[in-house]
């Protein structure tokens, strides 16, 4: 039998940042399902110029990936929304989409971190470290939910991923699980799928 896993909710839990020689504090937020209907999860961030300078240039992101993190995740390395360079002034905020991390489809259940590092400093040129935060994303097992209605069934999961496939079999006592080509509906982060029952009908995923 074809195991079931699931890449959701992709939560990322963050860990504080490193205070930097230009006094930049950086925090960052997953938004919430964002990457829907993919398997990219982006990060908001928040940089803060904490010092007297006047200016501080962000100029670039670095990215480190953790251990088996390096098979599976991929940087987005056109994802640094922030205006390049962007400029801090004294109390500045900066808040926006700041990176994207890639999420290979045959990536197995378990926990991934990695670093991103903002590089900038006085001037345009400027590779200081400014800031530097760990991230970790989780992937763990998909739910299938399953809704009964009149003579429809209402299947839902998570979203993302996008690398699930629908199967369906009448008798469990066999091993007749049939590929649905139903493209799912993305409603509220789920994934949904609607399909007409007559009796007893079997669900579950299929990963990849």
């Amino acid at each position: 039998m074809k195991r079931t896993v699931k890449i959701f909710p992709l939560l990322a839990l963050l860990f504080c940042g490193i205070a930097a020689p230009a006094a930049v504090t950086f925090t960052l937020t997953p938004l919430p399902y964002s990457g829907v209907g993919s398997n990219t999860l982006v990060f908001f961030g928040t940089f803060t110029n904490s010092s007297t300078t006047t200016n501080v240039y962000l100029n670039q992101l670095q990215y480190t990936l953790t251990g088996a993190a390096t098979n599976y995740l991929t940087p987005d390395t056109n994802a640094f929304y922030a205006n390049v360079p962007g400029i801090l002034l004294p109390d500045d905020n900066y808040t926006d989409p700041v990176f994207a991390i890639n999420i290979a489809t045959n990536t197995p259940p378990g926990v991934y971190s990695g670093t991103a590092t903002a590089l900038g400093g006085g001037d345009i040129m400027a590779t200081a470290t400014l800031a530097a935060l760990t991230f970790q994303i989780t992937l763990t097992n998909t739910p299938l939910t399953v809704n009964r209605t009149g003579t429809n069934a209402l299947l839902s999961w998570p979203s993302p991923p996008a690398s699930f496939t629908v199967q369906q079999n009448t008798n469990l006592a066999t091993t007749n699980w049939v590929t649905l080509a139903n493209v799912p509906a993305v409603t509220n982060g789920q994934n949904q799928v609607v399909l007409p029952v007559a009796g007893s009908t079997f669900f579950r995923l299929k990963y990849p």
